[in-house]
């Protein structure tokens, strides 16, 4: 399977025709029909809403952008497409073997095959079957077996590649996510966790209900067995029932083996969705969502998805078989006596006070004990982030100090919680010694009064004992499921994080420098102050304009608007005639780019520059390395570009982790280069340096320049100041070169 790249290719597929189809408005129009017809279908076979006006005019804008020509692009519309929908989608070429894998696993794959370029998609499966649409045609929903499929999809060979759409399953429909859990309680997003694995989960209840009905094997062979023995002394019907009994509790192993086999899959399936998801939402996170909060201490979260995994795998294979195991028991004492079914009742109310009545309030004090427990890792993540801080005299007793409170605030939330699951594990054992008390007593009276046999009340002795045992077992599991609603509360943290709008324009009217109007601009912050009032301003095309001012003026936050991270209070930013706004954020920053400060992830050197961007080769990076003035270094360390940087961007330093970011930013070729306060902390020599090249003439950007430095801020055309809004200063100065 070969993934496409998100960009026009030269090459067709395999199965594409080599003859280029003219452009037309009609065929442009039909193809988007089509299209968008599919969507729909799609969404509506997830049971989404489907936005027909929101997909057609994503289509639209896809269409508009990437106009067909003697590269066929569909796949290229319908990617740009997915992604204005919020949809994770993936292009890939892959066989017809490879399709029907995908689509049996859920996946929706859309394609255009043939020589008259039809349009066909797999919604779902049903057994062998596959549900196919075709757009524009009479019979456009057919199922259809995978002999007529692959004759449909016009896969002569085994080895014939298909250019696919793969949408993933859980995330078909506008604007949903891989886990759309927001303002739910920890029970309903559990229940949304698990509702792409719903298949499984029933296959489980199957099994847990065959072998619950398979564990009465043993006291119905007991019960055969003690009236055998009271009739007679005959061997061979021993014999029979031991065998009988062998085969049974042999197919009931069986098929919990098999239950351990499908609570594994779902374990990896949950990993893997939960990563997927958060690696989804995180760069689209918006940027004023984590003002107040410490975004790598907000991740740690994920690391309860083992506790899901865990403790989810646990309650499927033990929690569903002792429930059905225990109703199934329950179910035979009811039709052994009906005082024997009155005591079900009485038994099944108990259970029911224990959860219910005891358990109260066991939720929010193990989602609060939680809270205490992460607040804990944050200040021992921030003693070794601050490893100088800590140092000073008296700082280390600070932090033991504050460590010991917040030591105290977990003890104490989990010394409430831990009050609430003792009560209900005392009554329970309580319950497990009273219930076969109970039972002795009432089935050896029924026994004397002949209304019950001595192999019944044996029988039914057995059953109770597996029933209240299970129910002694409730302690660990109520403990591990009050866990599991924590654990999914703490991830709902991350999956709530407000995310960019997906949808927009996907091109700009110019290829030129970018003009940049900002217009009575205002913004308010999360704490209600206002940091920006009434900014004008216009900068020309191919301008280095430097932003000065105090601290605090708003000058990062103004660039932050630019950018499009944040949306301006008031008033209206115009790039090239354009609102950022309208314009969908990875259209923005292919023109558009922001340097700030290092951020250096665990990757190569090059892989820190390109961010694997289609349009920057290895020849962009070594070009601009050389701009920079770090390819020698970088040479001359010994894997080269390949050099792996951990966090901080060690083996290199500080100044050459900036230099790096700096590249970064400039190897795209932006239109527009906002750089704040990045060269200030260079020193002069290289700041000077650098300075001259990204003023030069030709560069093919406009520049935004956020600098303290008198000397960096006369390298460009003029100097705007943004803390006085009401009467914008501008200093016209001399060019510097």
């Amino acid at each position: 399977m070969q993934t496409g790249e998100e960009q026009p290719v030269n090459k067709p597929p395999h199965n594409s025709s080599n003859v280029s189809l003219q452009p037309t408005e009609k065929s442009v129009k039909t193809d988007v029909e089509a299209a968008a017809w599919l969507f729909e279908q799609l969404a509506v076979e997830a049971g989404q809403p489907a936005n027909r006006s929101r997909i057609r005019r994503a289509l639209d804008e896809a269409a508009a952008a990437w106009p067909t020509g003697p590269e066929d692009r569909w796949w290229k519309w319908l990617v740009e497409s997915a992604r204005s929908l919020n949809l994770k989608s993936k292009v890939v070429d892959c066989t017809f073997d490879q399709v029907v894998n995908l689509s049996r696993e859920g996946a929706r794959v859309i394609t255009r095959v043939g020589k008259d370029h039809q349009w066909k998609a797999i919604a779902s499966t049903k057994g062998r079957r596959f549900h196919l649409l075709r757009p524009l045609r009479n019979d456009n929903q057919i199922w259809v077996n995978s002999r007529h499929l692959r004759t449909m999809l016009d896969a002569e060979s085994p080895e014939t590649l298909i250019r696919c759409l793969v949408v993933e399953p859980s995330m078909i429909g506008p604007g949903e996510t891989t886990i759309d859990s927001h303002e739910q309680t920890p029970f309903g997003r559990l229940i949304a966790l698990l509702k792409p694995e719903a298949g499984d989960v029933w296959i489980i209840v199957v099994f847990a209900l065959v072998t619950g009905l398979l564990a009465l094997a043993t006291p119905m062979a007991v019960e055969t067995l003690v009236n055998t023995v009271a009739f007679g002394r005959l061997l061979q019907p021993v014999i029979i029932l031991s065998i009988l009994l062998l085969a049974f509790l042999s197919f009931s192993a069986a098929l919990r083996a098999l239950q351990t086999y499908v609570v594994e899959i779902i374990q990896r399936r949950l990993f893997a969705r939960v990563a997927a998801d958060l690696a989804y939402r995180l760069p689209r996170a918006r940027v004023d969502a984590l003002d107040r909060q410490n975004g790598r201490e907000l991740v740690n979260r994920f690391f309860d998805v083992v506790t899901v995994q865990k403790v989810s795998a646990q309650l499927l294979l033990d929690g569903v078989y002792l429930v059905l195991s225990g109703l199934i028991g329950m179910a035979v004492l009811a039709f052994y006596h009906p005082w024997l079914l009155g005591f079900d009742v009485v038994l099944l109310a108990l259970i029911a006070f224990v959860i219910l009545v005891l358990g109260r309030g066991a939720i929010a004090t193990s989602v609060k004990e939680s809270k205490t427990k992460y607040r804990m890792a944050a200040w021992l993540e921030d003693l070794v982030g601050c490893p100088t801080a800590f140092r000073h005299c008296g700082a280390a007793e600070f932090a033991l100090d504050r460590a010991d409170r917040l030591t105290y605030e977990y003890l104490n939330a989990r010394r409430i919680h831990f009050r609430v699951l003792m009560r209900q594990i005392i009554f329970a054992l309580g319950l497990q010694a009273l219930a076969s008390t109970v039972l002795l007593g009432l089935g050896g009276w029924l026994v004397i009064s002949a209304q019950l046999t001595l192999g019944q009340l044996v029988a039914a002795e057995l059953i109770v004992t597996v029933i209240v045992s299970s129910f002694a077992k409730l302690g660990k599991h109520m403990e591990s499921y009050y866990d599991l609603m924590a654990s999914v509360d703490k991830l709902g943290v991350l999956f709530d994080l407000p995310m960019e709008r997906q949808d927009g324009l996907l091109s700009m009217p110019s290829h030129r420098p970018a003009t940049l109007v900002l217009n009575d601009l205002g913004y308010t912050d999360v704490m209600e102050q206002q940091a920006l009032e009434d900014v004008n301003l216009h900068v020309a095309s191919g301008e280095r304009l430097a932003i000065v001012g105090p601290s605090g003026s708003g000058k990062s936050i103004l660039l932050d608007l630019i950018y499009g991270t944040r949306n301006p209070s008031m008033g209206h930013i115009a790039i090239d005639g354009v609102d950022p706004g309208d314009l969908r954020p990875d259209a923005l920053r292919r023109h558009v780019t922001l340097v700030r400060e290092v951020e250096v992830f665990e990757g190569t050197i090059a892989e820190n520059i390109h961010l694997e961007r289609p349009d920057v080769s290895t020849i962009d990076v070594r070009d601009v390395l050389e701009e920079v003035g770090l390819l020698d270094s970088v040479l001359r360390l010994p894997d080269g570009l390949d050099t792996k940087l951990v966090d901080g961007g060690a083996p290199l330093s500080t100044n050459q982790a900036r230099k790096l970011m700096l590249a970064r930013a400039i190897v795209g070729r932006p239109r527009l280069l906002l750089i704040d306060g990045l060269l200030d902390a260079l020193p002069d020599e290289d700041a000077e340096a650098l300075m001259e090249k990204l003023v030069a003439a030709d560069r093919p950007w406009t520049l935004l320049l956020v600098t303290g430095r008198e000397a960096l801020s006369k390298s460009c055309s003029r100097s705007f100041r943004p803390d006085t809004p009401h009467l914008p200063y501008l200093l016209e100065v001399a060019n510097a070169r």
